[in-house]
């Protein structure tokens, strides 16, 4: 009896230890699970946050479908995505347009630091080997994109998470920044 009071003791304990790693690396300044360090002279406003997403979100639509194409698994959801991304290239165009501002911003010095965010976007991506199944995930994915609203349901969902743990939220509003008492 007292071996396995002592077995189970000494596995609480280690448990308990590395819950309290994960929570003492969270307490960080800056630093999360799984996210770079960010620096705390650049910043991206809301706005600017949502643009990125929206960017992101077409990369790695593009990206995917066109390594779906390669495979021979389903040429056509990037005829799919590029009339989606046809019908929508005022709202695309806009994302961009504020996307690269906030790089300049940010980054004066470095008129790469854009291009490099976007390599590295479809790049961490590229780590998965497709499968058939994941294209038809894809085509369901695309599919769903049937307006503008439908596509920021995703972006939403899944990019603006990813680029707020990899950059700083402002601490205040920015220029072009709307309160959220005015968003409609």
């Amino acid at each position: 009896m007292l071996k396995s009071v002592g077995w189970k003791a000494v596995l609480s304990i280690m448990f308990a230890l590395l819950m309290a790693g994960d929570s003492l690396a969270q307490q960080q300044e800056g630093l999360r699970a799984a996210s770079r360090p960010k620096r705390p002279d650049k910043c991206f406003n809301t706005p600017e946050i949502e643009a990125v997403a929206i960017v992101r979100a077409g990369m790695v639509v593009r990206d995917h479908a066109r390594a779906c194409a390669r495979r021979g698994h389903d040429a056509g959801i990037i005829q799919l995505w590029g009339a989606f991304d046809n019908a929508n290239a005022e709202e695309m165009r806009r994302a961009v347009e504020v996307r690269a501002e906030a790089f300049r911003r940010n980054w004066p010095d470095d008129p790469n630091a854009a291009q490099r965010d976007a390599n590295e976007t479809v790049a961490s991506r590229q780590l998965v080997d497709f499968a058939p199944e994941e294209c038809v995930a894809l085509r369901d994915l695309v599919e769903t994109f049937t307006n503008w609203q439908a596509y920021m349901k995703h972006v939403r969902i899944v990019e603006v998470g990813q680029v707020k743990s990899l950059y700083r939220i402002c601490p205040r509003r920015t220029p072009g920044e709307v309160p959220k008492s005015e968003q409609p």
